[in-house]
């Protein structure tokens, strides 16, 4: 029992010792010692960021900031009136009278996240080249020069196998940022580039395919339940029926009106896009300072350890 508890004592000595083994005054000297080390691995962190963060393009952002159309705005509290009195009915025949904005705006976001969507966007010649085949931008002549390697400006014409939408989709989604306020249900559109004018180009573009894409399905559908609206009323002589399948073809002719009359179906420009003025991104000077300071503070783990364990190798 005495010898246990000697050796408890011994190993609670030892810890004690182990503990007060190190202090700021260790640090201190460690850092004197070492501290050619310190200053190379710094400067090597300095270089390294400077040449990689200089030869890394500008980023330019151009954004805008949407709002669900309400479909009462331009078809009135009638057709509002419709979708509550008629949208379980209609829900059995297939026919879509409207959704909240909640689930509009959900729609939107996940729209333009969608390979559908960008695939749209691969078969546009003014647009897809400078998404994937981008090499460096011009400031002075504000021109975007693309990789000549993969494809001929001039002739429009691809000088490999055109990339796939595919393969191609992540660099899109890179640039690509929607993001919802939650309180408001606005939704921020923001699409980045090395070049200004076509980020500002693109988030138009973008603007203007979502719109298009869910008015061309509504258009689509549209049809289809008038088709079958029409023949369900050829076939029936019940006057309820009758009454009834009538105002569900009223509200999709209001659809198809709507879709037609209508440039900005779906969402609406708070704040439309713009030029962008200035870059949103590298900020060089807070990478460099950061990568300095990781740079010290690794160089300084790394003389403790040389320090701690070339002492316990001796």
């Amino acid at each position: 029992m005495d010898n246990a508890n000697k050796n408890i004592e011994l190993t609670h000595s030892n810890l004690m010792e182990y503990e007060d083994d190190f202090s700021m005054k260790d640090l201190v000297e460690i850092i004197q010692k070492s501290k050619k080390l310190i200053l190379y691995v710094a400067l090597a962190f300095f270089i390294g960021s400077s040449l990689y963060i200089f030869t890394s393009p500008n980023q330019y952002t151009s954004s805008t900031l949407l709002s669900v159309v309400d479909d009462t705005e331009a078809g009135g509290s009638g057709f509002s009136d419709l979708t509550n009195r008629y949208g379980g009915l209609a829900s059995l025949a297939g026919v879509n009278l409207g959704q909240d904005s909640k689930s509009k705006a959900n729609l939107v976001i996940e729209i333009l996240k969608s390979r559908q969507f960008y695939e749209r966007l691969s078969n546009m010649p003014e647009i897809y080249p400078y998404l994937v085949a981008p090499k460096k931008y011009n400031p002075k002549t504000q021109k975007l020069i693309l990789d000549s390697s993969i494809y001929d400006e001039e002739k429009q014409s691809w000088l490999v196998e055109k990339p796939s939408y595919l393969s191609t989709h992540y660099l899109f989604l890179n640039n690509l940022l929607v993001t919802q306020d939650k309180k408001t249900g606005f939704i921020y559109v923001s699409f980045t580039h090395i070049s200004p004018q076509f980020a500002f180009k693109a988030t138009r573009t973008i603007l203007a395919e979502a719109n298009n894409i869910v008015r061309t399905q509504h258009l689509k559908d549209s049809a289809l339940a008038l088709e079958y609206l029409n023949e369900a009323l050829a076939n029936t002589s019940e006057l309820g029926t009758i009454s009834s399948i009538s105002s569900l073809i009223e509200a999709q002719l209001k659809v198809q009106m709507l879709a037609s009359v209508r440039s900005e179906y779906i969402v609406r420009s708070i704040d439309k896009p713009y030029l962008p003025q200035g870059k949103s991104a590298p900020f060089r000077l807070k990478f460099i300072a950061l990568a300095t300071i990781l740079g010290f503070i690794i160089s300084i783990f790394i003389a403790m350890y040389l320090h701690y364990f070339s002492n316990k190798s001796k």
